[in-house]
């Protein structure tokens, strides 16, 4: 009899929501490509991009709608989970730490040692090994608030 599951599936993919407690999931229109499980931010003309953009907006989560392998496309309906735990992608070379704080790239995968500061999100896991890369549980808190400059 054929397996119905590998019993060495990943423990998690990107994009993916941690657990079914309590979140907050809005909905943005996608200023052009957006893989599952990276940062996402504004842009100028109310849609998101892949990366802080004008201010970040959460994690894109993946979604069975869009069953493509690229993810988003330019003014697809993206989810993107702003309060709660979800799985993001690892900046390639990155390290984690775990209950460490968030930080993204340019392109929205994140590290350590990324460029920007993703306020109120924290590491909780380390890298994860999976399929295609690495991943990484973060929780994340909105708003998320800047403080104002100096």
């Amino acid at each position: 009899m054929m397996a119905i599951y590998d019993d060495r599936m990943d423990a998690a993919f990107a994009g993916m929501k941690a657990d079914l407690g309590f979140d907050d999931v809005e909905s943005y229109a996608a200023a052009g490509d957006i893989r599952p499980g990276v940062i996402v931010g504004d842009t100028t003309d109310d849609r998101i991009v892949a990366g802080p953009g004008t201010k970040i907006r959460g994690l894109a989560l993946h979604t069975h709608t869009i069953p493509r392998d690229g993810g988003y496309r330019e003014f697809d309906c993206v989810s993107v989970l702003r309060v709660r735990r979800g799985w993001a992608i690892v900046t390639a070379g990155g390290a984690v730490t775990k209950d460490g704080p968030v930080k993204c790239a340019a392109d929205g995968t994140v590290s350590d040692d990324g460029a920007t500061a993703v306020p109120n999100a924290v590491f909780r896991s380390g890298a994860v090994d999976v399929a295609g890369g690495k991943i990484a549980l973060i929780e994340l808190s909105a708003p998320f608030a800047t403080p104002p400059a100096a």
